[in-house]
């Protein structure tokens, strides 16, 4: 994972004028880009002005979003570029709203990422390119780089670079997040759609049946977005959760032994410590700091456990 010290673009410097071209109803379109969106219309403006400014012509590619929430109503002043449209999906669920981009997508090849991200200029012509180089694969994770929400980074911040969002790593065992993935629509057509019935998960879900059916998968390293670190403890307790929940409905068809609460985490992983003082980003102080938020993560997910097979909890979506 990259460590970006490359502050986010400002509203003021991204071109908001650019214009589908009159040629586009002659011109079939190279990508889709969905973006599911939920209670989040700031982030997501910022993400739909970093797609205005893209060095791939604006009749080449649509914007689809999906709005989670129909009870939260676009705010005013919201801006859609040109070659955007807004669905709504009722259905709660980031995996429900994908789908139904999806079912809207024109292209043949579908860019999913989130409305938190702040895509690079060079997105998609850098993910085009990948898949025309490679016609033989039929999914990319694209890179995702980290950035900090202030000047400096804080120590939760820092646990996101080093333990947290990881994606490289991620396709290195045949899976990828959709805050950066990049599907043919035939390999959707293949392995299918995304697991509609969960809140979180369903990216690895959907990429280990992608996996099973044979399709392969190439990380896209100069296809990037950028993704705002979580600054606080609660936010990384709060996606522990969901994760943690995803893997036991996976691990449902597993019986009694899936209500046995992961104890072992208990026990601090020192090999997970030898490799964050091994860093040459951070000081032993930080390394040290990283690693106590670690062991608080290990130790939430067995409350979880705890929580949703033994109190029979529901899930959280946030």
């Amino acid at each position: 994972m990259t460590i970006s010290t490359q502050a986010p673009l400002l509203l003021s410097e991204v071109n908001l004028t650019q214009k589908v071209s009159s040629t586009s109803a002659q011109s079939p379109l190279d990508a889709t880009v969905i973006i599911p969106s939920y209670q989040s219309w700031d982030q997501l403006q910022v993400c739909l002005d970093r797609l205005a400014c893209q060095t791939l012509n604006s009749d080449q590619f649509e914007i689809i979003v999906v709005n989670n929430d129909p009870s939260d109503p676009t705010p005013d002043g919201f801006r859609l570029p040109a070659n955007a449209r807004m669905l709504s999906e009722a259905k709660p669920g980031s995996y429900a709203a994908r789908n139904r981009g999806i079912d809207e997508a024109k292209a043949g090849l579908l860019f999913f990422t989130d409305s938190d991200c702040q895509p690079d200029p060079e997105y998609l012509e850098a993910g085009l390119k990948m898949a025309q180089a490679h016609p033989e694969i039929g999914r990319f994770g694209g890179n995702v780089v980290l950035i900090p929400n202030g000047d400096d980074w804080t120590t939760t911040e820092l646990y996101d670079v080093h333990l947290g969002l990881e994606q490289q790593k991620w396709v290195e065992r045949g899976r990828a997040v959709t805050a950066n993935l990049i599907v043919r629509r035939s390999v959707m057509d293949h392995v299918g759609r995304f697991n509609d019935t969960v809140l979180s998960g369903g990216d690895m879900e959907w990429s280990d049946r992608a996996q099973a059916a044979g399709e392969p998968i190439l990380f896209a390293s100069d296809a990037i977005v950028r993704h705002p670190a979580r600054e606080s403890l609660g936010e990384h307790l709060t996606k522990a959760r969901r994760i943690e929940g995803a893997r036991l409905r996976r691990n449902s068809q597993r019986g009694a032994v899936n209500y046995i609460p992961p104890i072992h985490k208990l026990i601090p992983s020192f090999k997970t410590l030898k490799n964050l003082l091994g860093s040459p980003d951070l000081t032993t102080g930080q390394a040290f700091k990283v690693w106590g938020v670690h062991y608080v993560i290990r130790v939430i997910k067995i409350t979880e456990t705890l929580r949703l097979l033994w109190l029979r909890r529901p899930d959280q979506r946030k």
